[in-house]
């Protein structure tokens, strides 16, 4: 770990560029910064969740208020706080479980690494999610209401529930495949290990994820 430290901005913009050599100048002190891209991350996924899910009629998102006989302009834009809520707890709590997962996951196989310093490589390495809630927000207020639930309709009605499950984790994207580059790296540095075996540490959380989605009642 290299003794300079850098400005928040031009760690952000090492990681995206040359993540490799950019970790290495991370360290616990950072945490503070790592976890305000976390918060960042979250406040814009809130919003967009938010957004997106006021716009969708009640009727598309459930039809079977209608067959029970409520009316669902009653319930106005409840469904959107209640989805920004939603969003914004299971990113923070998937933040601290993953990052606490990986971090068991290196150090039972052999890693040696400081947890502090992890927790803020990994808020670092959530730069390219937050990017994608930046335009996630954005298409939010572009989208008309037609739109969205149409598409909320077409990926309510997927059989295959493998993809279903992939899909609904927001994960493998190219967002999100960039920021499994960005925490294999992030692993590698602080555990002190190979490339290879920190990429197998990183997709744990993913896998996990996706086992959830399959499996949860409402999947």
């Amino acid at each position: 770990m290299s003794e300079e430290r850098k400005g928040f901005f031009e760690l952000v913009a090492g990681v995206l560029r040359r993540p490799q050599e950019t970790f290495q100048y991370i360290s616990e002190r950072d945490l503070t910064r790592g976890l305000l891209m976390v918060i960042l991350m979250v406040v814009l996924a809130a919003a967009s969740a938010s957004t997106y899910m006021s716009k969708i009629p009640l009727e598309v998102l459930m039809p079977q208020l209608g067959q029970a006989g409520v009316d669902a302009s009653q319930l106005g834009g409840s469904m959107g706080l209640f989805a920004g809520i939603g969003v914004a707890v299971s990113i923070l709590v998937g933040f601290v479980v993953s990052t606490l997962l990986m971090h068991g996951v290196a150090t039972l196989t052999g890693g040696s690494g400081n947890m502090k310093r992890f927790f803020a490589m990994h808020g670092f390495a959530a730069t390219p999610h937050t990017l994608n809630y930046v335009l996630r927000l954005a298409d939010s207020f572009i989208s008309s209401s037609s739109q969205l639930a149409g598409y909320f309709v077409a990926n309510r009605d997927i059989e295959n529930g493998v993809l279903k499950a992939v899909i609904g984790t927001n994960l493998f994207t190219v967002f999100g495949l960039a920021a499994l580059v960005y925490i294999t790296y992030a692993v590698a540095e602080n555990y002190t290990i190979g490339r290879r075996k920190a990429f197998i540490i990183a997709l744990v959380p993913y896998i996990l994820y996706v086992a959830i989605n399959l499996f949860s009642p409402t999947g």
